[in-house]
């Protein structure tokens, strides 16, 4: 039996078959076309949203627009594959009527949109809004690290600098200790004095540059640098130290679609669910806001943040271990009475303890000595002459935290179904586990702002289905 034959490739036809016979009608190339269709990119900011009367045409912002949303939904980023997209795919062709921008052009418009593809971004989170794929009755907040374009090799900071420096004092004394020895050589031995001295003007000219990046970053406040990319930081992730950048999302529960994101510097959460939050709910336009996120984001001062602006958080507690004995259980916080209004502990044994200091946004505690030394219970309580008790300055926020938590557990168990689906498709989907190939936060956030855009429009489209999405949009 011969095979499924294919025609002849030099087979000529009456009526050539037209681009718009090729793309079905339920293909997504026409959902992308339907939605830049509706975008205003003077609004938005594009560059060259309005064409000049003189001078070469310029490509329209509204053909690169869809390039890049296309090939983002592709798993494509780099423009030199875009290129050869342009005159190989046929739904590119269809895309951008046949157009073949070269490389050049297509990551110029990158580079010089980077803002606006942002605001594209929360276009399409609004029309999501509007068509009922976002809620807005729970929001899950998340960070992740990606890495950065720079290399770790010329990533700095203070200590590695210090290091450095210790060991090029010692390598100077040691050369200098050799010229020293070569003055007192007898005239028979052959030292070579200039290659000595040499490699010495090299090792001072070393720690000059060393000290000059110690004393630059010290009045810049800065505790590391990268000199290919000084956005970016050095991190902690799953595969060890990287330069990368934080970044954050806010994906609301009723179909995974992230609402709001960020990249940010900081090596942790701890600082971000007060900002994360208000800009969901701003971008919700709600009065009131349940959002949850992992003990990363334990913070006392955002949690009574949150709650000031109407934004009910549910975070698991992440607070300080009490100390303890290496041989027996000692009494916990718990087990002290606080007196708000008095301002002092009550111990088991029914002692006070009275404010000592304020340390770090924290207020210390302590007992009388005496009280400590002749009490039963010493043995239960503490190994030093006083017990210490210390309590944050947002106390009744982390106990109210710590009461919604016992009333909803369910919430952890929801934030992750919610907000790890989103960066596991963003990683392995669209970054491919890659980096950035933007540099500084405004790139990483103009490559974000696409990635993010191309995963709703591909979740909305697993919801509602192209001829539905279609329908909304016309």
């Amino acid at each position: 039996m011969a095979y499924i034959q294919g025609q002849a490739r030099d087979q000529t036809s009456l009526f050539p078959v037209s681009l718009e016979d090729l793309i079905p009608e339920d293909h997504l190339v026409r959902v992308i076309d339907a939605f830049v269709a509706k975008l205003d990119l003077i609004r938005l900011g594009f560059d060259k949203a309005v064409p000049k009367s003189t001078g070469r045409p310029s490509y329209d912002p509204a053909d690169q627009l869809k390039l890049y949303l296309y090939g983002y939904f592709q798993r494509i980023r780099s423009s030199r594959r875009l290129e050869a997209e342009c005159q190989r795919n046929i739904e590119v062709m269809w895309l951008l009527n046949r157009l073949k921008p070269d490389f050049k052009t297509i990551a110029d418009f990158r580079k010089d949109n980077k803002q606006a593809f942002s605001a594209t971004c929360r276009v399409f989170v609004q029309f999501c809004r509007t068509v009922g794929l976002i809620t807005g009755d729970l929001v899950a907040i998340d960070g992740s690290k990606f890495q950065a374009v720079a290399s770790s090799r010329r990533h700095l900071n203070v200590k590695q600098l210090k290091r450095q420096q210790e060991k090029l004092d010692k390598r100077i004394v040691q050369y200098l200790a050799e010229l020293d020895e070569a003055d007192k050589a007898e005239a028979g031995e052959t030292i070579d004095r200039s290659a000595i001295k040499t490699a010495l003007e090299q090792l001072e000219a070393r720690q000059l540059n060393n000290l000059t990046c110690q004393a630059l970053m010290k009045s810049m406040g800065i505790e590391q640098f990268n000199t290919g990319e000084s956005d970016a930081r050095m991190m902690r992730t799953p595969k060890g130290p990287r330069v990368a950048y934080n970044v954050q999302t806010a994906v609301d529960a009723e179909h995974c679609l992230i609402l709001h994101h960020d990249v940010t510097q900081d090596g942790n959460d701890t600082q971000q669910l007060e900002p994360m939050a208000k800009a969901a709910k701003e971008q919700l336009q709600q009065s009131e806001l349940s959002v949850t996120a992992d003990a990363g984001y334990s913070n006392g001062k955002q949690f009574q943040a949150c709650e000031e602006a109407g934004i009910t958080a549910y975070v698991s507690p992440n607070r300080a271990v009490n100390p303890r004995s290496k041989e027996k259980e000692l009494f916990e916080r718990e087990d002290f009475t606080y007196d708000a209004q008095q301002d002092q502990y009550r111990c088991p044994a029914g002692k006070l303890l009275t404010l000592k200091q304020l340390n770090k946004g924290e207020r210390i505690y302590h007992a009388a000595i005496s009280d400590c030394s002749n009490c039963p219970l010493k043995g239960q309580c503490t190994d030093a002459q006083r017990r210490y008790v210390s309590r944050h300055a947002h106390e009744e926020a982390f106990e109210r935290m710590e009461q919604r938590m016992q009333a909803n557990p369910e919430m952890m168990v929801s934030r992750r179904s919610i907000v790890e689906h989103p960066f596991g498709n963003l990683k392995q989907w669209l970054f491919g586990n890659g980096r950035f190939l933007l540099r500084q936060c405004e790139g990483a956030r103009a490559e974000m702002a696409l990635a993010v855009s191309a995963y709703n429009l591909k979740r909305a489209i697993n919801v509602l289905g192209v001829r539905r999405m279609m329908e909304l949009m016309g």
